[in-house]
């Protein structure tokens, strides 16, 4: 073999470092990158490790399991979501112990109106990457699901983003490591409650917040118990940021029922509304309705 061609192999080795990931035939193999200005997150109780590019909103849903007792119990149901450079992410965990025995009972999550992109393996686990072009009158963006079952957890998460290629979801899902009992926990930043800067009415933008993902409310037992129903109205600001902020009560339901309608309206994905080619704060009114079945 010639010099000149040793030469030529050696820079190909050199190059697949450098990328991150290789891409094989069946299988995507995805590393550590770094990622300038994101952060490290690693809630309680969680069995992840991930990089974000914004601060993340947790919310504790409510655990209901089936009356059969041969099923797999659920034993929590956590849901982390944020936004920051152009990527909208959303991490359902559900914990059990038996978290295989669950991914049967959520096959909508990969299959429904999604199609095959990559199988993956991050850090050991292997998984299959399905996306779908999402288009509303707000908008298009493409919307990228994963999900990976662990030793104690299943982990469904969304990676959603306006550009159809985006390095964000790459960034992103290269950064994610596993069983790490050396990690630190991340304590869980409280959301930031107003913003201080110029709000527009909807009529007055270029174009309007695109929703990906609107969360509903949990009915209390409190309010189940004293058959509370009707409607709650918040005013509230979709921010240039990504996340929902200034949120004021015009009409309210006692038992609880408010502070679930303002859980639900904090853990709201959204991209954010743009004015002549900028990304700014927009107002909006949030409807969230109770009923009894």
């Amino acid at each position: 073999m010639g010099l000149r061609r040793l030469r030529y192999l050696a820079s190909i080795c050199l190059l697949i470092p450098v990328l991150g990931y290789s891409y094989l035939p069946a299988k995507t193999v995805i590393g550590v990158t770094q990622n300038p200005g994101w952060t490290n997150f690693t809630p309680p109780d969680e069995e992840f490790t991930v990089s974000v590019p914004g601060n993340p909103v947790a919310r504790i849903h409510p655990v209901y399991n089936a009356r059969d007792s041969s099923a797999e119990k659920l034993l929590a149901h956590r849901e982390y979501g944020g936004y920051g450079s152009g990527l909208i992410f959303i991490i359902h965990s559900f914990k059990a112990e038996h978290p295989q025995k669950l991914s049967s009972n959520y096959p909508n999550f990969l299959q429904q109106g999604m199609d095959f992109e990559r199988n993956l393996s991050i850090d050991g686990l292997d998984s299959t990457e399905v996306r779908r072009t999402v288009t509303s009158p707000r908008g298009t963006y493409t919307k990228r699901n994963v999900k990976f079952v662990t030793g104690k957890h299943l982990y469904l998460m969304t990676m959603a983003t306006i550009e159809e290629n985006s390095l964000a979801v790459d960034q992103f899902l290269s950064s994610i490591r596993w069983h790490r009992a050396d990690n630190t926990s991340t304590p869980i930043q409280p959301p930031v409650e107003t913003v201080t800067g110029a709000v527009f009415n909807p009529s007055e933008l270029t174009q309007r917040a695109l929703v990906v993902s609107k969360a509903e409310p949990f009915y209390t037992d409190d309010a189940r118990a004293h058959k509370v129903t009707g409607t709650i109205i918040l005013e509230a600001v979709f921010a240039e940021d990504g996340y929902v902020t200034n949120i004021t009560v015009t009409r309210g339901l006692p038992h609880g029922l408010i502070e679930s309608a303002i859980d639900a309206a904090r853990s709201i994905r959204f991209f954010p509304a743009q004015k002549d080619g900028k990304p700014v704060s927009q107002r909006t009114m949030l409807e969230y309705n109770f009923n009894l079945y």
